[in-house]
């Protein structure tokens, strides 16, 4: 199927209700007819399973997008704590950051 959204909807002329799959192509909304009766319910019925797969993958992706955000942050925190130890072990040792670069001993210390 081509165009973003589809939209799908029953309209009711005179007596009947017909099936009908709304989507963009070039910015235009198109109407594609997909009749009436048997044929149509079809139709409607593949165009919902459709879009609850979508939304299931939207939801999945979502959810692992979620996932993957709070063991960054648990690994941050623990990088963070990991680089505060690290510094205070170094500078207890008698070093100290040469104009923000490297470590060095301290000459006198």
């Amino acid at each position: 199927m081509e165009g973003l959204h589809n939209v799908m909807s029953r309209e009711r002329r005179r007596q009947r209700t017909y099936y009908y799959r709304a989507r963009k192509v070039g910015g235009r909304v198109v109407k594609e007819y997909l009749g009436s009766g048997p044929h149509a319910d079809l139709a409607a019925l593949q165009d919902t399973l459709a879009r609850e797969d979508r939304a299931a993958a939207v939801h999945a992706r979502r959810a692992e997008r979620d996932r993957l955000e709070a063991i960054d942050s648990k690994v941050t925190g623990i990088d963070d704590t990991i680089e505060a130890v690290m510094r205070a072990s170094l500078v207890l040792s008698g070093y100290h950051r040469h104009h923000r670069g490297d470590w060095r001993r301290r000459r006198n210390g």
